[in-house]
């Protein structure tokens, strides 16, 4: 059965719930209403490897900022409690390797492996490229959370479509551009950020005409900045997700995407590689 919104457990309730527990491990209770079809959304499953990682690593290393994050979905984890062992896999003078291993049923179901980097002197400066123009949010076409229909997380997001079409239109296009916001928060963090690029289904969904499976197996994040940002911790403004299929071919896409602030800024890029059925 899915959850409705007034039964809803908020983002940072769960992300209150990565808990430490001896050996380096953590554990985790997601509940119905974060599940996107027969597992977990797969945008928390990246923040709670993150969560676990910040609240396991030693200090110095813990509080370096987030460079790179990637995601492999081995198995889908269902609603329920989890178990996260995180290792450290090598620590330089700037730059931590880290990874955190994900458990459901003592079945590995997601690793996820994060690059923490302190900022370096460099005269190299390439600005990312800006916010495509497209409709304001307000004109722009919202997509309801419909309980059965829809995945049980949508209900926890604004999603306004400004570039493409809906999933399952038929349209001949690839490309997606979509506002959005999280319907309950106090406060924008890291992992706010992290499963915010996740939110949205995959390009060719808007290619489908009718319900189809489609699953994400690998997933790389790129964060551009280090979120000091005041821009980055706007958490009433609309947020921008660009995303676009650069190939589709034999039951597998390939797709790109990049997050701007609600000020414009580009401040994440992710890739993904999708398994597509039907």
């Amino acid at each position: 059965m899915t959850a409705q919104i007034s039964e809803t457990t908020a983002f940072e309730a769960l992300m209150e719930q990565v808990v430490p527990i001896e050996g380096g491990a953590c554990t985790a209770t997601v509940t119905e209403d974060w599940m996107q079809g027969r597992a977990v959304f797969g945008g928390l499953m990246g923040a709670i490897g993150v969560q676990a990682l910040r609240r396991t690593l030693p200090a110095e290393t813990a509080s370096r900022p987030l460079r790179g994050l990637m995601t492999s979905f081995i198995g889908p984890p269902g609603a329920g409690k989890l178990r996260i062992q995180c290792e450290e896999l090598r620590s330089g003078r700037t730059a931590t390797w880290a990874e955190a291993r994900i458990h459901a049923d003592d079945q590995l179901c997601t690793t996820v492996t994060a690059c923490l980097g302190d900022r370096r002197e460099s005269k190299i400066s390439v600005p990312p490229a800006g916010r495509p123009e497209c409709r304001a949010p307000e004109d722009s076409r919202a997509m309801p959370f419909l309980p059965g229909l829809t995945p049980n997380f949508f209900q926890h997001f604004h999603l306004h479509w400004a570039i493409g079409k809906m999933p399952m239109s038929a349209s001949d296009g690839a490309e997606m551009g979509v506002w959005l916001r999280y319907r309950q928060i106090t406060a924008l963090s890291e992992a706010h950020v992290v499963a915010l690029m996740d939110a949205l289904p995959p390009a060719v969904m808007q290619m489908y005409r009718e319900m189809k499976p489609i699953s994400t197996l690998t997933w790389h994040l790129e964060m551009l900045d280090d979120l000091e940002g005041e821009d980055t911790r706007d958490a009433e403004g609309w947020w921008f997700f660009h995303v676009r299929a650069d190939h589709a071919a034999d039951g597998y896409s390939a797709q790109n995407a990049t997050l701007y602030t609600p000020a414009g800024r580009a401040i994440a890029m992710s890739q993904q590689v999708i398994a597509v059925f039907g």
